[in-house]
């Protein structure tokens, strides 16, 4: 009797077809069981295909993956098969694992945002080596099921050699093994059930809901629900007291905190995630969340959590120069194509770090490409129009300037004698450069990664061309700190009509510190001549960024804030402890 399951299996061998595969020999005992119970099989070998590393949907040219994918999106059980190397999968099931991460951006649901794995049961083969065979079981079972794929109950088949044999599966007999014949089946047994529970009760877990639900409570938490909590003291490199080590602060937080130290207070974490501290000196202090940044005692126009969108409007009211904005959209279908004028910005309608930003997007299908992954994340979709420019943070500090910096892209200048590769080298030789993933930093080494390496091939250079001395040569696209972005310390350049601007929007707010994202050709000139614009504001600027430059005058603006404090310590640094 058929049941039109269809099962499709994925050899993780190395060896190509038509190379006889231990992998392939162990499935075989699997796909007859499968066949009896009327399901539709059918393989393939990942090595038989040109499928390009990588973690996107679609590598480029030449890469078969789209069409490798399409053979899973039909199938109702995916059964992986992988040699265990090394007490590891065989590379090619990692290959496997990493492009699929990438349909979790390209191929979701656009209504629930489930990704394409979904309602598809997971079975896996394993055989080779014992050393770390469980391991590999369960990390594999694991990673199939963040991709979407239901695990069925005991839906492995191992098979391991013996501690001192060299023999395979099928120089061992491995298919007259009792524990391989019994995994088989119960393997088949419980995928095939499943499979057919789901056709006709399918998941519909919305991951949108589920999002928009957690971000609910997290925004509903004050920090008068933590305030009970034993504060924490913090520990330095020349205290060996019980504490959180400063390590654990983002950088721009450390830094204010550093400066206060500098001034007698002392430091307490009262909540590490949500950054709230209590500041004392002389049995007197107060409490506040990541910086001390509220003039009048009251939090409600902080606008930290405003969106995007709204800032924008909120500048433009004000006269501030803004790019042209089309509004925000939930999905791709909801976006009015006809109205669009490119080259066009596609970023998430809130958060930072320039995290999942699409500059001069060109094209419609550019602009797909962007919006998939947005959706992906969840997140709500701004468009806008691209603005030609570099990039600048200006900093504004109790409605005065603070100083403003250039965020130019990871970069290597030519000095006519040494390589690409050299340079690159070099600059991650420069003092003050932390690690990619380290948190407490401000300047980053420089990445290569695939960015860099078309940059590379659409420039016509390798690693081992010498650049003409003077030319610069980026190794990205967008402006990250963690892929080694340079910080350029302009203060002294900012047009006085630019400042002027910033002052006087600042007044609308009663905080402390005020940053500007700005883009335009030549600060030395006002907006009008460059038709730069600013493009968002943050209640909650970084102010490492000015302070730890790499490049020019380091501006120590922490000061300005302590200065404020201590100017107005009557109302601020009370016995009561109050919120500031």
């Amino acid at each position: 009797m058929r049941n039109n399951i269809k099962v499709l299996f994925i050899n993780c061998t190395l060896k190509q077809s038509p190379e006889i595969s231990n992998t392939e020999a162990l499935w075989d005992i699997v796909a007859a069981l499968y066949r009896q119970k009327g399901c539709k099989t059918d393989q393939l070998r990942i090595v038989d295909f040109q499928i390009l590393p990588g973690t996107t949907w679609d590598e480029g040219p030449g890469d078969e993956f789209p069409q490798f994918f399409e053979s899973i999106q039909a199938a109702d059980i995916l059964v992986v098969g992988t040699p265990v190397i090394s007490g590891m999968p065989s590379s090619q099931c990692q290959k496997l694992i990493e492009r699929l991460q990438g349909t979790r951006h390209a191929q979701i649901d656009p209504e629930t945002r489930q990704f394409p794995l979904y309602n598809k049961v997971f079975g896996l083969l394993v055989l080779g080596d014992a050393m770390g065979g469980n391991h590999c079981i369960a990390q594999t079972c694991y990673d199939f099921s963040q991709l979407g794929c239901t695990n069925p109950p005991q839906n492995q088949v191992a098979w391991f050699q013996g501690m001192n044999s060299n023999m395979g599966f099928i120089q061992a007999w491995g298919k007259y093994q009792i524990n391989v014949n019994r995994d088989a089946r119960l393997l088949v047994e419980n995928s095939v059930a499943l499979a057919n529970m789901l056709r006709q009760t399918p998941l519909k877990t919305s991951l949108r809901d589920a999002t928009n639900e957690a971000w609910a409570i997290a925004e509903a938490a004050t920090i008068e629900d933590t305030i009970g909590i034993d504060p924490q003291p913090i520990r330095t490199d020349d205290t060996d007291i019980e504490g959180i080590d400063y390590h654990h602060l983002p950088k721009p937080v450390w830094l204010i905190i550093q400066e206060g130290m500098r001034r007698g207070f002392r430091f307490k974490v009262i909540d590490l995630e949500e950054r709230i501290f209590q500041v004392e000196r002389e049995g007197k202090g107060f409490i506040y969340k990541t910086y001390p940044s509220n003039l009048y005692g009251t939090n409600e126009d902080q606008d930290y959590d405003q969106s995007k969108y709204r800032k924008l409007q909120r500048m433009e009211q004000s006269g501030l120069a803004v790019p042209l904005s089309y509004g925000t959209f939930q999905t791709l279908a909801d976006i009015p194509f006809e109205r669009l004028k490119f080259p066009i910005v596609a970023k998430p309608d809130s958060g930072s770090l320039s995290r999942n930003v699409f500059a001069n997007l060109q094209t419609v299908e550019q602009l797909k490409q962007a919006v998939s992954v947005l959706e992906a994340d969840g997140d709500l979709i701004k468009l806008e129009s691209h603005i030609y420019g570099r990039n600048y943070r200006v900093l504004i500090i109790n409605h005065q300037y603070a100083g403003c910096v250039e965020r130019r892209p990871a970069n290597v200048i030519g000095d006519g004698k040494q390589t690409i590769l050299q340079l690159f080298h070099l600059r991650n030789q420069e003092p003050g450069r932390g690690d990619r993933y380290e948190y407490h930093t401000t300047i980053h080494q420089l990445v290569f990664d695939r960015t860099s390496r078309r940059l590379l091939h659409e420039a016509g250079y390798t690693l081992e061309t010498v650049l003409p001395a003077g030319e610069i040569f980026y190794l990205q696209e967008k402006i990250t700190a963690f892929t080694g972005a340079d910080l350029v310390d302009t203060t002294d350049e900012l047009h006085p009509s630019i400042i002027q601007s910033c002052i006087d929007f600042s007044h609308q707010f009663s905080i402390l510190t005020l940053g500007f994202d700005l883009i335009t050709s030549d600060i030395s000139r006002p907006l009008a001549e460059t038709e730069g614009a600013f493009n968002e504001y943050n209640p909650l600027p970084y102010i490492d960024l000015h302070e730890n430059c790499n490049i020019g005058q380091k501006r120590p603006v922490s000061r300005l804030i302590w200065d404020y404090i201590e100017a107005h310590a009557d109302q601020i640094i009370t016995s009561e402890f109050p919120m500031f």
